[in-house]
């Protein structure tokens, strides 16, 4: 079986995500399970963090509706105000810490990760990465998003659904496979 490590958005519940022996799901940063994952998946802001220890990774990387290119953080601010104006923010599916320290810390690692500029880091794993973006997501991995991951010569798969995680990532998750005349091969 392979193994396989998820890196969950922002305050996501993990009651969201069937796990068993070979799915682990991890909240912050890579420990050493990301080495020896065959594949490490991150989505939204967690896809970030993959990208930001991307050279830890020895397996693929699959990113999920991750929040690219680089923008100023005021920008960020109000794409995740339209996203919990519209699509609404306090579903089943986030959950808020109880700890205000802790949801401090997380902010402002999340407001680096916003700032950084991950090119290198998407140009060095290029052969084997993907990128998995759903259609209606016009917050985060939005138009834009989809301009920058073209021009970087990436693998991008389209689905249908919003920024929240879908029946249809789960279903392009199954079947994912790269094109192996330009990447080695890819699947789950």
């Amino acid at each position: 079986m392979k193994k396989v490590l998820l890196l969950p958005g922002w305050m996501t519940a993990l009651k969201l995500y069937k796990s068993d022996g070979n799915f682990d799901i991890k909240i912050g940063n890579l420990d050493e399970n990301a080495v020896h994952a065959d594949y490490v998946i991150g989505f939204s802001l967690g896809a970030l963090v993959v990208l930001q220890n991307s050279s830890r990774i020895n397996g693929k990387i699959i990113l999920i509706n991750p929040a690219l290119p680089k923008r100023n953080i005021m920008t960020w601010f109000l794409h995740w105000v339209r996203f919990i104006t519209t699509d609404g923010l306090f579903h089943k599916r986030q959950k808020l810490t109880k700890n205000p320290i802790k949801f401090v810390i997380t902010l402002l690692n999340g407001i680096k990760l916003l700032s950084t500029d991950f090119s290198k880091q998407l140009d060095m794993t290029r052969d084997r990465l993907i990128i998995i973006r759903s259609k209606g997501d016009k917050y985060f991995c939005d138009n834009t998003a989809v301009e920058f991951i073209n021009q970087k010569g990436i693998k991008l798969i389209e689905v249908e659904g919003g920024h929240n995680w879908s029946s249809g990532i789960e279903k392009a998750l199954l079947t994912v496979e790269l094109d192996t005349s330009k990447h080695s091969g890819f699947s789950l």
